[in-house]
């Protein structure tokens, strides 16, 4: 359902604005998530859980001797997963994270498949 390898992504928190999440690894495997990054407030674990029938996803990041976030979220349609995470009731936003793919030309060994109009 959802590719294991690098991702990015932003969470958006109020008074903060949008904070970019760029670089980290998510493994999927039969319903878990298991990874783990670096964003603005720190270096982070995740795990959490994905359902292969809606796509639903559940992550708790953990900041290493810091606090945990709670994501919930589910597939935008075009590859990207968008929810809200929360920090207990008191804080809360959006996030959207998205798979890192490579260009065409660098996933077919530096040959371009789409040769140019003439």
């Amino acid at each position: 359902m959802y590719p294991s390898g690098t991702w990015e992504g932003h969470w958006y928190q109020g008074a903060f604005g949008r904070q970019s999440m760029t670089g980290f690894r998510l493994r999927f495997a039969g319903g878990r998530v298991t990874g783990g990054g670096r964003d603005v407030v720190g270096r982070f674990t995740v795990g959490g859980e994905y359902d292969e029938a809606t796509g639903r996803v559940t992550l708790v990041k953990q900041y290493l001797g810091r606090h945990q976030v709670l994501y919930v979220g589910r597939p935008d349609g075009e590859g990207c997963i968008q929810g809200t995470w929360s920090i207990g009731p008191e804080w809360t936003g959006p996030f959207a994270i998205r798979p890192v793919v490579a260009p065409p030309s660098a996933r077919h060994g530096g040959s371009n498949p789409y040769p140019r109009w003439r």
